[in-house]
């Protein structure tokens, strides 16, 4: 229970309150800014949170206290509360952020010290074993409070309205039945979001619902292969409304909408999505992210050509199979957070890699402010690219390509049985730009110092670790790939290579792959051994498979798609917008049911798959009742 107690505080909120544990009441408080230097989050309030000088009777020895203090201890398990997660997720979050950690109150040296933050086990003791029942509830009571001044200061919190609840899913059917619920509950609150923000460009004495168009071709976006011209005629027979549009009303409608119209409503229909999202704590700190190009179904229909055969389409495009699509270039949160997608825009004959990259990362931005590093693959591979992320002041790690300079360094690198190389270039409009030699096989056999595995498993070395993180992603290597330590991660780069001429010998071309990054944590020093920049440069590159994360994304909105032969790029673009809707309501289902059944997020791999999520959500298209 809260208690307002006037009190001098350097602090702007002070909170005073009392618990009770067995039958006798205890005072507490906890001090909060309600000033920050940046957009604040829950994360960010527990950074700057105060306690008074009161552990309730922390008996642990003195070497114990000066080493981590008992409140450090205390706002770790706050977040694990809030987050509502287990010690394995905390520890995975402590340890990939030691600012964090250090400002917890960790011994923590500096950013990329993680020597001091605590261990899975450690998490576990210290709650299970050493606190006593009065600390666990001041921690309780005091996460509760936190979370009361958090939302009321606005700032994104876990929220009981999305909050997994407690429930029974000891049998596989009623796992199933807490997958139905939750989709039907999701997918429910998220049709308002589609309602309130897309719209048609129709008369005022229009007689059919807007929210007829929405809900028809969500209807046809949840079955496979549905075109506009068919898919009509079902949605009239399962829909209560009396009126629906004609296959030709529907296509004609959408299509009046422009580029910018259609990414405006993906726009904020994203942003709420991510509000909810971070009532779960998850989108917080850090992000990855991820651009890439997709394509739609081959273009079998007629092309206008030039003279010289060329194809003068705008928005029909060439592809290295000798097909013709219509493409679409996206941006992608990847890695462990919900990977939804940010931003998407049509690709046209002529757009630079520059400009797409530009305009994706602005309008991102917009919605996620701290996407630390964002990866894409050797076709983005320009300085155009490189000079977009320095002006939005992103990291990049991309593949790049390979001339005749960067081949005959390939050759050098072999015969001085070089494992890395690195090449450091200064640029005036931002950080230090490196590229990354690195020997695709690398079997040397040196020993990784791991900072992410398990205690009890010392001394596995780097092949073996990229080989479980890669199994963590549902990525299994055969035995050839396995004993190549990086060949999992330059299988793409190689193969892209494959095709293209040689300069000097394609062996050793082929013997390592080329990345490229302005991230500060790749940084040469002169006393640095080459051990050193083996893991330095290791740990960059490992996260480039977080890449992966977006074609995986491309599979699933290619089933979200309604099919169509019109040759009108807007109805296009926005049929692959509108199928980006139902993949990020998948996903925030997929995490929702997650947090229900496991208590974290902790893998990339979807617990509800797509087809599961069409199977319930097919039932539930329409408003109940309808409009």
């Amino acid at each position: 229970m809260s208690v307002a107690q006037p009190t001098e505080s350097p602090f702007d909120h002070d909170r005073y309150f009392t618990f009770t544990v067995s039958g006798e009441t205890y005072n507490g408080s906890i001090h909060f800014l309600t000033q920050y230097n940046e957009k604040p989050d829950f994360v960010e309030v527990l950074r700057n949170a105060f306690f008074r000088d009161e552990t309730y009777g922390d008996a642990r020895a003195d070497w114990h206290r000066n080493t981590t203090s008992f409140y450090a201890w205390v706002k770790a398990h706050m977040l694990r509360l809030a987050w509502d997660c287990r010690e394995g997720f905390l520890r995975y979050f402590l340890h990939s952020f030691p600012n964090i950690c250090r400002d917890l109150g960790f011994p923590v040296a500096h950013n990329r010290d993680t020597s001091g933050a605590p261990s899975q086990s450690r998490l576990w003791e210290m709650w299970n074993k050493e606190f006593t029942d009065v600390q666990r509830e001041f921690v309780r009571t005091a996460t509760e409070e936190a979370l009361d001044f958090a939302r009321e200061q606005g700032i994104p919190a876990p929220d009981p309205v999305f909050r997994p609840e407690e429930r029974d899913i000891s049998s596989k059917r009623s796992e199933q039945r807490l997958v139905a619920e939750k989709t039907k509950e999701v997918w429910q609150q998220a049709k308002p979001f589609v309602m309130d923000t897309f719209y048609l460009k129709r008369a005022d004495n229009s007689v059919i619902h807007e929210n007829a168009f929405w809900e028809q071709h969500a209807y046809m976006g949840m079955r496979e292969n549905m075109y506009a011209q068919s898919g009509h005629h079902s949605f009239y027979i399962d829909s209560q409304r009396d009126r629906t549009p004609s296959a030709s009303n529907h296509r004609y409608q959408i299509g009046k909408l422009t580029v910018e119209e259609t990414r405006s409503m993906l726009h904020e229909t994203t942003r709420m999505l991510i509000a909810h999202a971070r009532h779960n704590a998850e989108l917080v700190g850090k992000l990855w992210a991820a651009i890439d190009i997709t394509k739609g179904n081959p273009w079998t229909g007629k092309i206008e050509r030039d003279g010289d055969n060329n194809i003068t389409e705008d928005w029909i495009l060439g592809y290295k199979d000798g097909e013709v699509y219509y493409q679409w270039a996206t941006i992608q949160i990847v890695g462990y957070d919900i990977p939804l997608v940010l931003d998407a825009i049509p690709v046209k004959r002529g757009m630079k890699r520059a400009d797409i990259v530009d305009s994706l990362l602005e309008n991102a931005l917009d919605l996620v402010d701290d996407i630390e590093l964002v990866m894409m693959d050797r076709e983005f591979d320009s300085e155009g690219v490189k000079d977009a992320c320095d002006k939005h002041e992103v990291c990049y790690l991309n593949g790049a390509r390979k001339y005749e300079s960067e081949k005959a360094t390939c050759t050098r690198l072999c015969r001085s049985g070089k494992t890395i190389h690195i090449e450091e270039e200064s640029v005036s409009s931002g950080p230090t730009r490196k590229r990354m030699y690195l020997l695709s096989s690398a079997e040397d056999g040196f020993e990784a110092e791991d900072e992410e595995e398990d205690e009890n498993e010392e001394g596995s070395d780097i092949r073996e670790e990229m080989l479980e993180n890669l199994a963590d992603l549902g990525i299994e290597l055969d035995e050839e790939d396995a004993s190549h330590g990086f060949s999992a991660l330059t299988e793409e780069l190689r193969e892209e290579e494959a095709n293209e001429p040689t300069v000097g010998c394609e062996e050793d071309s082929q013997a390592y792959a080329l990345f490229e990054t302005n991230h500060p944590s790749v940084t040469l020093k002169e006393d640095d051994s080459e051990v050193e920049r083996i893991h330095m440069v290791e740990r960059m590159v490992r996260r480039y498979r977080h890449r992966w994360g977006i074609e995986n994304g491309y599979k699933q909105i290619k089933t979200f798609r309604v099919r169509t032969t019109s040759k009108r790029h807007t109805y296009r673009f926005f049929n692959f917008v509108f199928a980006c809707v139902l993949y990020n309501v998948w996903r925030l289902v997929d995490l929702l049911v997650k947090l229900a059944i496991e208590g974290e997020n902790a893998t990339y791999a979807p617990r509800v798959d797509a087809n599961q999520f069409l199977t319930v959500a097919k039932k539930y298209y329409g408003l109940d009742p309808p409009d």
